[in-house]
This record gives structure tokens, C-alpha cells and sequence, in this order.
């Protein structure tokens, strides 16, 4: 299985240092990068020495192309480059969501057969970081749907100013980590294998998480329920289907443990846009409270219904 990283940001706020950053980190991971539009990214020692249907090599030992069709159809043409590949950056413009992106490694099976997604990574800046908010609604899907967000230039803000930004972050996406970066550092974090889809990684980010929260920014909100309780999974079955397939335009992310009815372990469920996965968790350890955690993101949610949708759940 080859590991896929999605790089998303607001404009402007750094991804062409992260991605450089990145590469130089792992000298020995031969890298596939698939960009917007080619060139968009300014990759350092990407002197173009070969090429074929689309696909570039790079003197660095890095294969580029550019996302100009559908995404299977890149992906086949990577594969038939004949080239060695460890892992796959898939890079977003600042105006792009990564959602559907996401969406297509998680529910095509042709594809989630050799690729697994890693992590979507968020670059946002402290210096244009209310204002992107405020011109760009797809900033706020941005950090929603991401599980690192990378805190840019915090060299030229305040400490007060950042805190404050790190801390906005947080209620915005609860679900992600947030690291400060001063002076386009390279980030200490091992970026490649955060593993934010993997079940256990589910479960440990979901402790962190409060038990009930509610934010919103302009039209994205962010609300996290925990309850105690046996959960019918028919009746669960049936309202995510609903969830996942009739409101996945407002849905961007979905991560939830349950406590099932019948079932010694934890299950574990989490959804792309209209596409979900479910596995098997570890187990309920003797004397462990047995409490369901969910947490939904998206646009113009209400908590309301889906607090009574759970106490349906429980029935």
C-alpha cells in the first residue's frame, strides 16, 4: 500500500516551504506529487529530466504531475510510470477543498486497494489568517476537514496573537492537531506517518476530544457528543446512510466510537463526504466506560436534531 498525504492551505500561507520542507526531511522516500496544475508548486531541484503521458521526473528523484483529469486515471498513470514510489503528496490550490479528493481514496476500491490515506495537512499563516477566513469560505472547509494544521509565519505575530489563533483553530476542528512553525522551519513531527485514518488513531484523537462541544465560524460548525449506552446498529446503520448520502454536501468530516450493542469492542466509524468506513476497534477493557464519542464538521449543522437522533439510537 502506498501512503497518501493531502497538502491544502490558504493562499499564500506556505505550502510551497512545507512541501520542499517535507522532501528534503525524507531524502531517501522516493515521492509522487500530484499538483493542480503543474509547476504551481516550485519544487526545489525540479529540473525536469524525463517525462511520459503527463508524468515528470524530477532530478531529485521525485515523479510530479499535474491533477488535469480524473484522479483514477493520474493515479494509473504514476503506476505505469515505472517508477519507484514510497509515498504520494497529492497538493491542493488555495482555493480547492480536499474533500472529494479524500473521498475518492476512501470509497473507490480500485483505489483504497493500493492507496491508504495518511493525513490531510493544513497550512494557514497568522498574518492573513482572519482574512482568509472572511474572503474565502473554502479557508474554514479547509481546516475543518484537516487532521494536522500547521500554524504558519508565527515569527511575525505576537505570542498573544498566536495563542489566540492556535486556540480559534482548536474550536474550529477539534479533531486536529495544531503545530506553531516559526521562520519556514522544518516540522519535527514524523508528517508521513501520522496514520489519522487508522483506527486506533481514531480512538486516541477522540479522548482528547470534550464531551460535548459546539463552534461555529460563519456557516462551518463543529459539534462533538459523548453518551453513555448500548447503540442498535441497525438503527445506526440506517441514519448514517441517510447522513452520508442525502447531506454529504454539508458533511466534511465524520469520526465517531461506539459502544454497539452485542459487539466486546469498540466501533469505529468515520466519513468522507458521502463516502464512510467502518472497523473494528480495539477492545472495551474491564472497568472501562462504555461511552460513545462522535464528532461532526460541516456547514450549518444543528445540534438540536441530532441529539434527539441519538437518544433514538439508544432505544
Amino acid at each position: 500500500m502506498i501512503k497518501v498525504t493531502l497538502i491544502t492551505g490558504f493562499l499564500g500561507a506556505g505550502k510551497t516551504t512545507f512541501l520542499n520542507n517535507l522532501i528534503n526531511k525524507y531524502p531517501d522516500t522516493k515521492f509522487a506529487i500530484i499538483e493542480n496544475e503543474f509547476g504551481e508548486v516550485g519544487i526545489d531541484g525540479g529540473l525536469v529530466v524525463d517525462s511520459q503521458e503527463d508524468v515528470f521526473e524530477l532530478s531529485n528523484g521525485c515523479i510530479c504531475c499535474s491533477l488535469n483529469g480524473e484522479l483514477r486515471d493520474v493515479l494509473r498513470n504514476l503506476l505505469n510510470s515505472g517508477k519507484e514510489i514510497d509515498h504520494l503528496l497529492v497538493e491542493t490550490t488555495g482555493i480547492a477543498e480536499p474533500s472529494s479528493i479524500a473521498a475518492a481514496f476512501v470509497g473507490d476500491p480500485a483505489i483504497a486497494k493500493l492507496f491508504e490515506l495518511n493525513a490531510c495537512i493544513c497550512i494557514a499563516d497568522t498574518v492573513n489568517f482572519e482574512q482568509s477566513l472572511q474572503d474565502h469560505e473554502v479557508a474554514s472547509k479547509q481546516i475543518a476537514f484537516s487532521d494536522y494544521i500547521v500554524l504558519s509565519k508565527c515569527d511575525l505575530s505576537t505570542e498573544d496573537q498566536v495563542k489566540k489563533m492556535a486556540f480559534h483553530l482548536k474550536l474550529m476542528n477539534p479533531l486536529a492537531l495544531v503545530e506553531k512553525n516559526y521562520n519556514g522551519e522544518i516540522i519535527d513531527k514524523d508528517i508521513l506517518n501520522l496514520n489519522s485514518f487508522n483506527t486506533d488513531k481514531v480512538e486516541e484523537r477522540a479522548s482528547f476530544v470534550p464531551s460535548a462541544h459546539e463552534h461555529a465560524h460563519g456557516e462551518v460548525v463543529s459539534h462533538s457528543f459523548s453518551f453513555e449506552g448500548e447503540v442498535d446498529p441497525v438503527k445506526l446503520e440506517m441514519w448514517l446512510s441517510v447522513l452520508f448520502q442525502l447531506q454529504f454536501e454539508v458533511i466534511f468530516r465524520f469520526k465517531g466510537i461506539f459502544n454497539i450493542k452485542g459487539e466486546t469492542n469498540k466501533v469505529v466509524i468515520q466519513g468522507v463526504r458521502n463516502e464512510s468506513k467502518i472497523n473494528i476497534g480495539s477492545p472495551w477493557k474491564e472497568g472501562e466506560k462504555r461511552e460513545n464519542k462522535m464528532v461532526i464538521i460541516g456547514k450549518g449543522i444543528k445540534r438540536e436534531p441530532i441529539e434527539k437522533k441519538i437518544k433514538s439510537l439508544l432505544r
